[in-house]
């Protein structure tokens, strides 16, 4: 059921204001309006992937362009949310194309990419791991291939050397339910001197992972039913995200509707234990891309049910922050309305949801802004 604050009085919100000066933030309405709407230029679809740059502050977003051949480009959103092109990734030579999804920096200030090449590409295990190499001013000037082989690499994360991608499915085949997914872990160590022209010293080739899941690469696996709906959404491990220590893991399992706990070993690659932290009968249809905010608690976005929730991990209480109808007009879409939402991602007060909308094409293309500044997690998360 739908978490919804009531309104306050206008002089008790006077008196909350005032106390918020010194002790509490004043808890906000929800669900919450968008304050704007940052629209993409003509023929960049279907935004998705974002992370804050460390170094910049500035958003980067992943534009798959789904559907379309040919290269797909990162777009920079600076700090008065303007978007404009930051780096061009160049098409997989097999498919003549590219499918950007999870996005992360890692600590060499070099940005590491899941390219899902089932998404219009091709399925049968032709999705990469790519990095976007920076120079020392921090500016992009190349993409390395790292991995190879997997099939639908989707969410991206990264703590210390460790890389972390969710592999959405293991076998290219529309298999019956339950479907198995999970995710795949790299050290940052082991690229050391990978570059693809071939001719610098310390090149050799990429990492190709066996498939199936039998790689030591990959350590996490589990299995999506969708019971309830019959298979319908046949997707498995979607966004991924790291407790604040690194310690834990939060992997998405889209079609079940639940956020999985993973436990990981002081080395980050051996599970200890893994655990559903809700049961699938929360306010939330799906569970896509996710971030985990510095206290703890985990914004996802909700693409079945159109919305944009959090979560306690502690309890698994979850809230919908925002939420509209399918299909927006262009009117409601320029205004900031969400339309098949993906991805999110927090800078400062705002939250920005990404709206990838697989399914139409019309203009116009953005990403939603909303305002929480003011909203008291730790009282409504209880």
């Amino acid at each position: 059921m739908r978490q919804i604050l009531k309104q306050l009085p206008i002089f008790s919100l006077f008196v909350l204001a005032v106390f918020s000066l010194t002790v509490l933030p004043f808890a906000a309405d929800l669900p919450l309006k968008p304050v704007k709407a940052i629209e993409l230029p003509d023929g960049q679809l279907h935004p998705d992937g974002m992370t804050v740059n460390p170094r910049t502050k500035d958003i980067i977003l992943a534009v798959p362009l789904v559907g379309d051949k040919g290269h797909a480009c990162l777009y920079r959103i600076d700090e008065n949310d303007h978007a404009e092109k930051y780096f061009e990734i160049p098409a997989h030579p097999e498919t003549g194309r590219s499918t950007p999804l999870g996005i992360s920096f890692g600590p060499d200030g070099h940005l590491y990419v899941a390219d899902s090449q089932c998404l219009g590409g091709d399925p049968n295990h032709k999705s990469r791991l790519l990095r976007v190499y920076h120079n020392k001013q921090g500016k992009p000037i190349r993409c390395e291939v790292l991995v190879t082989g997997i099939c639908q690499a989707n969410g991206l994360e990264i703590f210390g050397s460790k890389i972390y991608v969710a592999e959405t499915q293991i076998t290219p085949a529309i298999t019956e339910m339950p479907m198995t997914s999970g995710v795949f872990c790299f050290d940052i160590n082991e690229f050391n001197g990978v570059l693809n022209a071939g001719k610098r010293r310390g090149f050799h080739k990429p990492i190709e992972v066996a498939k199936y899941g039998k790689d030591p690469h990959f350590i996490f696996s589990f299995q999506t039913t969708d019971a309830d709906r019959k298979g319908e959404w046949k997707v498995g491990a979607n966004g991924i995200g790291l407790s604040p220590t690194g310690e834990t893991l939060y992997v998405a399992n889209f079609g079940d509707k639940k956020i999985i706990k993973v436990d990981l070993g002081r080395k980050g690659k051996k599970i200890l234990s893994s655990s559903d932290i809700n049961d699938g009968n929360g306010p939330n249809e799906s569970v896509d891309g996710l971030k985990v905010c510095p206290k703890g608690y985990i914004f996802f976005a909700d693409y079945v049910g159109n919305a944009v929730c959090v979560m306690n991990p502690a309890n698994g209480k979850t809230v919908v922050l925002a939420k509209n109808a399918l299909n927006p007009g262009e009117a409601d879409k320029k205004a900031g309305a969400l339309d098949r939402c993906s991805e999110v991602c927090l800078r400062g007060s705002k939250l920005y949801v990404s709206n990838i909308d697989l399914t139409d094409t019309s203009k116009p293309h953005t990403v939603s802004v909303f305002d929480i500044q003011g909203i008291n997690f730790d009282e409504l998360l209880k």
